[in-house]
């Protein structure tokens, strides 16, 4: 016969938890289950410390990618309010070389993110993913007031799966790119959503802020681009079966293709939703253009300032 117990039982003592499994995303910070946290504090961290507790944490970003550990969901904070210089020991371009690892700022506060990093002058790119399942989340990633060379991100090795979401990329003054794909890199699964590419369409701030080689089965939607001195979005003759949907363009000239010009040899991709402005009423030129005949992309219903119209094909 067993014995029933219905009184209060008291534990006054500790638990270790230390090899409990955390489960869901924020188990460990920002990490996803198995993975840690990493703070970064260009200002106020140091290399040398753990750098997994926010009142300690390290002071560059490429210190906090050699501590992940590919497909463990680990997570790096950067903690500085943006714009902020990096500190100058960050190496460039920050390599985004171990998978899975999502690079955060410390609030996501819509398009307009309190951490982030600018710089002042740099002759290259800023962050180049070269690993599978990265994201970059959340950031300000800022003016480059000087240098002749670089884009903000550049894909220059292939890579699957690349998120780029919520981020503030602003003037470049260089005649680069804001996100940039090169002809020898592959990228499927892209995504890049909830964006602001440039500062002022009164001021240009890249040659494209949007160029892709090789993407296939992309989505790019829910950006804002502004200032652009050529295509915002530039598809190129090796892009397919990506959709551009619900983009918006306050354009830097009235030109054939400045929002999206989708190149000879692109093909089945899908543009819907997207809305370019310039100036109050009529846009005398194509903000839309395809260099393609008809049949191998397929174009929904796209806008001119307040007009309903569609791809044109050169």
């Amino acid at each position: 016969m067993g014995i029933r117990w219905r009184g209060t039982q008291v534990f006054d003592g500790t638990v270790d938890a230390s090899s409990a499994t955390k489960i869901g995303l924020g188990g460990d910070g920002y990490a996803l289950a198995g993975g840690r946290t990493y703070y970064v504090d260009m200002s106020n961290g140091s290399d040398g410390q753990r750098g997994t507790n926010p009142k300690d944490p390290l002071q560059t970003i490429t210190t906090a990618m050699d501590k992940c550990v590919a497909g463990q969901g680990d997570a790096i904070v950067v903690m500085a309010a943006s714009p902020s210089s990096p500190a100058a020991a960050e190496t460039f371009p920050i390599a985004m070389d171990v998978a899975g690892v999502l690079l955060t700022g410390l609030y996501s506060r819509g398009l307009l993110s309190d951490s982030g990093f600018g710089t002042d002058v740099l002759d290259g790119d800023t962050i180049t993913p070269t690993a599978n399942y990265c994201n970059v989340e959340n950031l300000y990633l800022g003016v480059k007031t000087g240098g002749t060379a670089g884009n903000v991100i550049a894909g220059t090795t292939s890579c699957y799966a690349f998120t780029l979401r919520n981020c503030l990329i602003e003037n470049q003054y260089t005649a680069l790119y804001g996100f940039y794909t090169g002809a020898s890199a592959d990228f499927p699964y892209l995504l890049i959503e909830d964006n602001k590419f440039g500062g002022s369409s009164a001021t240009a701030c890249f040659t494209s802020a949007i160029s892709l080689f090789n993407a296939t089965f992309g989505m790019v939607r829910r950006n804002l681009f502004m200032g652009c001195s050529s295509y915002a979005i530039h598809v190129l003759a090796t892009c397919g079966q990506c959709c551009f949907l619900d983009n918006r363009f306050q354009l830097y000239a009235d030109t054939d293709g400045f929002a999206i010009y989708a190149a000879d040899g692109s093909s089945n991709n899908y543009f819907d939703g997207n809305r370019a402005a310039h100036g109050m009423s009529t846009i005398t030129n194509d903000p839309f253009w395809d260099a393609n005949g008809d049949d191998s992309n397929d174009w929904g219903l796209n806008y001119e300032n307040q007009a309903a119209t569609s791809g044109i094909a050169a």
